[in-house]
């Protein structure tokens, strides 16, 4: 595939680098000289300096031979009128990052449908769904849903309270035939095998059917609690997306923002928000609104370091559960290292919605987790898959990959050793990167 990405910005550069790790042919545009010099040396990509709404620039790009382009400049106006020129050039899929609402919160009047470009995203808007989508199973570090929803994949840390630390995972009698299909411990992502231990501290990634996770949290350690009082560090856009959204589930929400035009504007579209103009830093504050007696803080401004320490603030005066936006991906180790429940990213949320319009028509998700560390793929397996009608335990399935669930007819299965893959059968992997191209061609599925 050919691949053109405009702006090397971080999403740019994720994107660029995930096509680039899988052998696509990929051209980043990049216009200021001093980013467009940093692609040059870390990526093996082929690299522009120049404007991605110029028609030179993006014929030099080989648009006309393009699959894929992707506008992820800092401009919504530059990314959309590069998405509109590679359209008429003729090229079939076209991404345009767009964070003005004024672009994405209509309907039939939208850029994507009278423009015709393919899919227009908005990180904020995608980010606070994200953490909406969290709140459902609040002590979960991420939450995944496969088998239009049956089968559930839970991030899960481990405590001294869990019932299975210190035992092998093959002695473990966990509910409903669940799996564990990874560890990351210390840093570094395991597939575990049957004589592995499980650890305090280890982070696992747990597969169940939705309906019987419950019971499996129990032996984790684990016990749900309802999300009804939240207080959201930030009124900017993400603020305000996961502000609406909270009012739809009929949620109390408190916001505070520093800025005062941000606050008149935000509580102006806003129906039942409490809107506070104040400093997240001030312990007075803080403890005045009853931020340690809310079931959830989140930290949502732009400055990482500004939602770190306000949420340990927090956490110290009470508060059960803590959410903070990170966009340094080198920082979510430490924060996840100091006490914060869930850290998310919007780059890798963008990247992993972005990338889903280059999967061929098997594969119906792909999610990141773990930083990147790890990858779902939900797939429909094709006739000619050579491991149809086969037993699990004959197979030899790629190292570094896991399967997690299979769906077959409206049934959801957590596979055993003795489960058997038909065609047509929708099946999650869980997949370290290194051995995402195996699972490709062990189910013949080419990208």
């Amino acid at each position: 595939m050919h691949a053109i990405i405009i702006g090397a910005g971080k999403v740019g550069f994720s994107i660029a680098q995930m096509l680039s790790y899988e052998g696509h042919d990929v051209v980043v545009i990049e216009k200021d000289e001093e980013r467009f010099l940093y692609v040059q040396e870390a990526l093996d990509v082929q690299t522009i300096l120049g404007s991605g709404s110029s028609p030179v620039i993006l014929e030099e790009a080989g648009v006309t031979n393009s699959d894929l382009v992707v506008a992820v400049t800092e401009t919504d106006e530059l990314n959309i009128v590069s998405c509109l020129m590679a359209k008429q050039y003729g090229v079939p899929k076209t991404v345009a990052r767009v964070r003005d609402p004024d672009y994405v919160e209509t309907s039939h009047k939208s850029p994507q449908f009278s423009l015709g470009i393919d899919l227009i995203i908005n990180p904020e808007q995608i980010t606070a769904k994200e953490i909406v989508k969290l709140m459902e199973v609040p002590e979960a570090l991420n939450v995944e849903y496969f088998a239009e929803g049956q089968i559930q994949l839970l991030e899960l840390k481990l405590t001294e309270s869990a019932l299975v630390v210190g035992k092998m995972l093959k002695n473990l009698d966990l509910a409903g035939n669940a799996l564990i299909v990874a560890i990351s411990r210390g840093g570094k992502m395991i597939i575990p095998r049957g004589d592995d231990y499980l650890e305090v501290n280890d982070i696992v990634f747990i597969v169940a059917r939705t309906e019987e996770m419950i019971d499996v949290e129990k032996l984790l350690g684990k016990s749900r609690a309802a999300i009804e009082k939240v207080m959201i560090l930030g009124g900017g856009r993400i603020g305000y997306y996961l502000a609406r959204l909270l009012e739809e589930k009929k949620i109390g929400v408190k916001i505070i923002e520093k800025n005062k035009d941000k606050c008149r504007v935000i509580s102006g579209k806003l129906d039942h928000s409490l809107v506070l103009n104040g400093d997240g830093t001030d312990i007075d504050l803080l403890k005045e609104e009853g931020a340690g007696q809310a079931d959830l803080f989140v930290a949502v401004t732009g400055d990482d370091k500004l939602n770190l320490l306000v949420s340990l603030i927090s956490k110290h005066l009470g508060v059960k559960n803590t959410i903070i936006v990170i966009r340094r991906s080198d920082y979510i180790p430490l924060v996840e290292r100091v006490g914060i429940d869930v850290v998310v990213s919007p780059r890798s949320l963008t990247t992993s919605t972005i990338l889903k319009l280059i999967w061929p028509k098997e594969v119906v998700s792909v999610s990141f987790l773990g930083g990147a560390d790890a990858e779902t793929m939900e797939l429909i397996v094709p006739e000619r898959c050579r491991a149809n009608y086969k037993k699990l335990k004959q197979l030899k399935f790629p190292k570094g990959a896991i399967l997690g669930s299979i769906m077959r007819d409206d049934t959801a299965i957590v596979p055993t050793g003795d489960d058997v893959i038909m065609p047509g059968d929708r099946v999650m992997v869980f997949t370290l990167p290194k051995a995402v191209a195996k699972v490709n061609e062990f189910f013949e599925v080419g990208r």
